[in-house]
């Protein structure tokens, strides 16, 4: 049988989405290379041609899910012509129609036995984040929208009181609990801002991932 040659970033890729699938039923721990590398229909050494051990894989997870992420943050962050209270909400409480890599890694994060991968994400969410929200934050004093003597700290405390809050693998919360808190989070972000801030898109809105 002919030897099956691919792109690396395919192959790569490949192994990435069987890693996803596999930590999401299995869990890290039990999970193995092997269980890996079978899915794709792989040799082993194929493996380690694109990773060194199952943590790389892990980071390599993060940043994926943290680029897709980012790339709708920076874009909405670095938009012309729209106000920074409507750039706020879109970046923090609205998200586009696809993020596939961030939904599948989400069963992942979400699983009882991968807490290590969950705390390092949302870390690095939050790191990640900052500096467009403080861009935008920014924007919103100089167009006097906004009262923010701090712009990088507040960003940093909204992320972080927004991903704990709403995140499951922390706060076990119904449907409704959920919506009741989102619906008052846009009012508690205005106040902190001395803002009135405009309503997300419900269609879009972030909390439909969780």
């Amino acid at each position: 049988m002919a030897r099956i040659t691919k792109d690396p970033e395919v192959r790569r890729n490949e192994l990435l989405d069987a890693a996803v699938q596999l930590f999401g039923d299995k869990g890290v721990e039990r999970t193995s290379v092997s269980d890996i590398v079978k899915q794709v229909g792989v040799a082993q050494g194929t493996f380690y041609y694109y990773f060194k051990t199952k943590d790389d894989v892990i980071f390599a997870l993060i940043e994926r899910s943290l680029l897709e992420q980012m790339e709708y943050v920076n874009s909405i962050a670095g938009q012309p012509g729209v106000a920074a209270d409507r750039k706020l909400v879109a970046a923090l409480l609205e998200r586009p129609a696809v993020l596939p890599n961030h939904r599948d890694f989400l069963q992942v994060l979400h699983h009882e036995s991968n807490a290590m991968i969950h705390q390092r994400f949302v870390s690095r969410k939050i790191s990640e984040m900052v500096q467009p929200i403080a861009h935008i934050l920014e924007q919103g004093e100089k167009e006097g929208l906004f009262r923010v003597e701090h712009p990088a700290e507040t960003a940093e405390f909204m992320l972080t009181a927004i991903l704990f809050m709403f995140d499951p693998g922390f706060f076990d919360r119904t449907e409704e609990e959920i919506r009741i808190k989102a619906g008052a989070i846009v009012g508690i972000m205005g106040k902190l801002l001395g803002a009135e801030l405009p309503e997300p898109d419900q269609a879009r809105s972030m909390f439909l991932l969780f």
